[in-house]
């Protein structure tokens, strides 16, 4: 369970790992026996990743063997692996340090979205959306969506992968990504055919559930929908428990504290935060290195072996375009000189849609949520009968969660509230990025071409139906008392209303560089950039289709194949 002394014990490491912290000023405080005593271990870590990256950013080198530009989840799996080959890599983030206390703390992590933390990316008003405004979450922070998350730690399903193969990405196949999976998960279950033992990241269930989520799962059984042990093992129709990346102690466990923190006291290390990276560096068709501003100064910084783009899906095909790989004729009227023409930069983009939502009072008083939970705890996975596949998601949420759009047409919910979030997981629209001004202070446009054909309208509106339905199973009669949005008496034309004014978002961006061999691929089976030397992209603008779930977990397990494809 998580107290908070554990919260401001990670707070105090996170800002001595990062140089944040002056190491002085800390023992004047606390004392070294105090300090020892209350930190264990982790503290001599954190003071020798202190003086390392405090010495490191002071003596920034000209050259270093990599440069991985993004430190969001991909950028800190990527980099940890390199630095253990004894390469000089340089990891840069435009974000600030990960020491808020709603990274911390999973209970209030939906406090990020919106936030400080967050980029606040606006997205083009669409038509079936009633040209509603509103944003897509991205972590402007270091860890990047892994620090501001709700931490569910969800795979895909076999399909998912074994369909990339399918479609041009050669290698990238079930049993091919299960080895990386394993090897980064620590299963509070124990190791099995599925699941990892012993890895950096902590994954378990929850341990004390709110009211809500065992009758979730028990109305799911009502619906006749199969209930699973391990979601993850393997990830299937069905509902139960979500896994969770949290650790024993009941705080976040991101790439950036699992992986990352540990290796910051390699001397081959060096980690600049709050720089941008504006343009990559060509000589002819090899990438050399980056332009980037720190501190106000413009430098530029050479990479002897690769520049890696782990940006995510919006900024690495930005930065690409800024730096003339794209479709020649749209960034040519940018006046941007073209380096390789790649119609597939910012083209495919992905995500799921969350409608907010399907809302319930509670029954009573609201008890509060366990601190070591995030919130969510329950979810399923089933098909809205549109392609016969698994396509739509219900997510608990303990709270209540609905846009403003929809509170003005439906009321605004009770404060002892939660919610059955429909979600659509196997969208067939396809959206874009693309820019906006040859300018990289300018925030790329953003279509995300969300609910875009008639099947994703019917999935989604099926979606909410099942909701609505497993919301007025007699497993809830003991929580909830009645449903508030759209409400009991709600017709069709109301779903297809919630429908439109209740969608947005999920923030699982992804396939903007896809992999494969087809004209719109950006990179190979091995994430090298078509046409280009030493550049690649190792996030989730990769995926050539959006994984059955959240996007996480799978962009630790594209960065940890990147490393091993590079290193070798």
């Amino acid at each position: 369970m998580i107290h908070v002394s554990n919260e401001k014990k990670q707070f105090v490491l996170d800002q001595l790992s990062t140089g944040r912290l002056d190491r002085r000023k800390f023992f004047s405080i606390l004392g070294a026996a105090a300090a020892t005593s209350i930190f264990g271990p982790s503290l001599n870590e954190a003071l020798a990743a202190n003086a390392n990256q405090i010495e490191r950013r002071t003596s920034l080198q000209a050259h270093y063997d990599y440069i991985v530009v993004g430190a969001g989840s991909a950028g800190s799996v990527l980099a940890a692996e390199l630095s253990k080959s004894g390469a000089q890599v340089l990891l840069v983030e435009s974000g600030g340090p990960d020491d808020a206390p709603t990274i911390a703390n999973p209970s209030i992590w939906f406090y990020n979205v919106g936030g400080p933390l967050d980029y606040h990316l606006p997205l083009e008003p669409l038509p079936q959306l009633n040209n509603r405004k509103f944003n897509m979450a991205l972590g402007h922070v270091l860890g990047g969506g892994g620090s501001i998350n709700g931490m569910v730690w969800t795979r895909g399903m076999q399909r998912d992968y074994d369909g990339w193969e399918k479609s041009g990405a050669k290698g990238w196949a079930f049993v091919d990504v299960l080895p990386v999976f394993k090897s980064q998960e620590d299963w509070e279950g124990g190791a099995n055919s599925w699941r990892g033992a012993g890895g950096p990241i902590h994954i378990r269930r929850p341990g004390d559930p709110h009211p809500t989520a065992p009758a979730f799962v028990e109305a799911a059984r009502e619906m006749g929908m199969p209930i699973l042990d391990d979601v993850n093992g393997p990830m299937r129709a069905g509902a139960g428990f979500i896994n969770m990346n949290i650790a024993a102690d009941g705080t976040r466990v991101s790439a950036v504290r699992a992986l990352l923190r540990p290796e910051l006291a390699r001397p081959n290390l060096t980690l600049l935060l709050n720089t941008n990276v504006v343009k990559l560096n060509f000589k002819g068709t090899r990438c050399v290195g980056v332009k980037l501003i720190t501190e106000g100064v413009e430098k530029d910084i050479a990479a002897s072996k690769d520049v890696v783009l782990t940006a995510g899906s919006i900024h690495t095909p930005k930065l690409l375009m800024l730096s003339g790989v794209g479709e020649a004729k749209a960034l040519q009227g940018l006046g941007i000189e073209i380096v390789e023409n790649l119609p597939g930069v910012g083209a495919n983009l992905q995500d799921h849609v969350l409608v907010s939502g399907v809302v319930f009072k509670y029954k009573g008083k609201m008890p509060k949520r366990p601190a070591d939970s995030d919130a969510v705890e329950a979810e399923a996975y089933l098909s809205s009968g549109s392609s016969g596949d698994t396509d739509i998601n219900l997510v608990l949420e303990q709270l209540p969660a609905v846009t403003p759009e929809a509170a003005a047409r439906f009321g605004a919910p009770p404060d002892d509230a939660f919610t059955i979030a429909p979600a659509l997981v196997q969208p067939t629209s396809r959206g874009s990025v693309r820019l906006a001004s040859n300018r990289f202070q300018d925030a790329a446009v953003v279509n995300g071409n969300y609910l875009g054909t008639d099947q994703d309208f019917a999935a989604i509106v099926r979606a909410i139906e099942a909701a609505r339905e497993l919301g007025n199973q007699h497993a809830f009669d003991g929580v909830r008392e009645i449903e508030v949005v759209p409400g009991p008496k709600a017709t069709s034309e109301d779903i297809r209303e919630l429908a439109r004014l209740g969608s947005a978002s999920f923030g699982h961006a992804v396939g903007t560089c896809k992999i494969g061999v087809d004209e719109l691929a950006v990179v190979d089976p091995k994430l090298r950039v078509h046409g280009l030397e030493n550049l690649r992209v190792a996030d989730a603008s990769v995926m050539p289709r959006i994984i059955t779930g959240p996007t996480n977990a799978p962009t630790h397990m594209i960065a940890g194949r990147a490393a091993k494809f590079i290193l070798s």
